[in-house]
């Protein structure tokens, strides 16, 4: 096993993509893709555990299966080790530790110093094989064929994950499901690995359970120095175990910094909105729940501009227009449902009939309740804007959606859907990709400037 090559991180990924091609036809024409990893980067150093969380979907476990190569990476870099380990200089100017360009035999070698911890512990383990057979067999794969040896050592690991010696015989179906994580932490820790890439492994366990768990990794962590990738959806299993977040959303990372930092001050709305949803066991504490409305994107055909514009409680208004900003979203969300034809006046004008038993809607009454559905104000603040939007809703009473999404389109947009931001740093490391903060920047400047 090579040591860590001093402060050099044990994982450097770089710009790391894994799109799945998208076919039609008989012949598998290629039509598209989905981009669930699409340029993602980070360091993870020795003995650190970086959190890589986000929303389900988000392109994590596809991140972490093509960052220990269990699916073949699109394009990118992941740079395991550091330094020349393997004693070669390839012709293309890649580089020697490239994980992604290793052959079988480098393969075989990373795997020794890397291992994987699924989310199930139950699909983790042949039902056919005993526990102990199965925490073996990657000792007896990189050649350790003395099975009195090979006993000795799972004998010893399954008393440090917490369960009996006497364990190694019997069969998974004996198992909890707490029990099974603990023994598939012992099957990942058999090589003596440096790097453990743990994806969702106490998502599928109850609550009483994950605490020790989660316990137990942070003690093993300790005991054997490991680097490890903590992968999960929830902010406060992320919170207990991570010294590094990364935020993850439709295959980018919009967030990354220390934990401390990132939990006390996000800087990226999305990280925001995650943070709104931890549960709080005191009634006292005076905190806001963001509850993300609009379109949820699609990893096949992700929206121009920041991705998460669609969903954003903070998006950006044009110079031109001012209103309260959650009359602004509602605005921006009934605008995309006009232009994917989501306005369904005659179910409208059906609620008021029957709210006015039977009697003729007028279609002040069925523009009154589609403004309700789109949580949108009786009027916009804003008196252009409540023109444009009136003029809307009358091309859409008319039938005509086309010219009413033109309409829309034309006169609302977004600064967060013309550029796509870059990760701006806060300091310590702490960086974000927000235009919020590229506004932020620009103000300074002028002001600077001006004086």
């Amino acid at each position: 096993m090579t040591e860590p090559l001093g402060d050099e991180p044990i994982l450097s990924v770089r710009n790391l993509k894994k799109h799945y091609p998208i076919t039609e036809g008989v012949l598998s024409r290629e039509v598209g893709a989905a981009r669930a990893v699409d340029g993602i980067s980070f360091d993870l150093h020795p003995g650190e555990t970086l959190g890589l969380v986000g929303e389900s979907g988000c392109g994590k476990s596809t991140a972490a299966s093509s960052i220990i190569r269990l699916e073949e990476a699109t394009d990118g870099e992941v740079i395991f080790n550091g330094g020349d380990r393997w004693g070669r200089r390839p012709e293309d100017g890649s580089h020697p530790n490239d994980v992604t360009r290793f052959d079988d035999e480098e393969l075989m070698s990373f795997r020794r110093d890397a291992q994987m911890i699924f989310q199930d512990p139950s699909s983790s383990f042949d039902p056919r094989m005993s526990v102990g057979a199965s925490v073996a067999e990657p000792l007896m794969v990189h050649g350790m064929n003395d099975k009195t040896q090979r006993r000795e050592i799972v004998e010893d690991l399954l008393e440090r994950v917490g369960l009996s010696a006497d364990d190694y015989e019997r069969y998974p179906h004996e198992f909890s499901g707490g029990q099974k994580q603990r023994i598939a932490l012992a099957r990942a820790l058999v090589l003596n690995p440096e790097l453990i890439v743990a994806d969702e492994p106490v998502s599928a366990l109850d609550v009483s359970i994950r605490a020790e768990i989660l316990s137990l990794i942070s003690d093993l962590q300790d005991e054997f120095g490991l680097s490890m990738l903590f992968i999960s959806h929830d902010m406060s299993v992320i919170r207990e175990v991570c010294d590094r977040v990364a935020v993850m959303y439709l295959g980018e990372i919009v967030e990354i910094g220390d934990a401390e930092d990132v939990f006390s001050d996000p800087q990226h709305p999305y990280t925001e909105a995650l943070l709104s949803a931890i549960p709080t066991p005191d009634p006292r504490t005076d905190r806001k729940d963001i509850e993300l409305r609009g379109t949820v994107p699609s990893p096949t055909d992700p929206p121009d501009g920041c991705r998460f514009h669609t969903r954003c409680h903070r998006v950006i208004q044009p110079a031109d227009i001012d209103m309260v900003q959650e009359h602004w979203r509602s605005l921006l969300n009934f605008r995309d449902q006009a232009a994917a034809g989501g306005i369904d006046v005659e179910s409208a004008r059906e609620v008021v009939r029957v709210e006015a038993e039977g009697e003729e809607p007028s279609d002040a009454a069925v523009k009154e309740e589609i403004r309700s559905e789109f949580e949108l104000p009786e009027s916009l603040s804003d008196a252009a804007a409540e023109e444009t939007l009136d003029e809307s809703l009358d091309l859409l009473l008319a039938g005509d959606e086309a010219a009413a999404s033109e309409r829309l389109g034309s006169a609302f947009t977004t600064p967060c859907e013309q550029s796509d931001p870059e990760l701006t740093d806060h300091g310590d490391g702490h960086r974000s990709a927000c235009l919020l903060h590229d506004a932020d920047q620009e103000s300074q400047d002028i002001a600077a400037a001006d004086d």
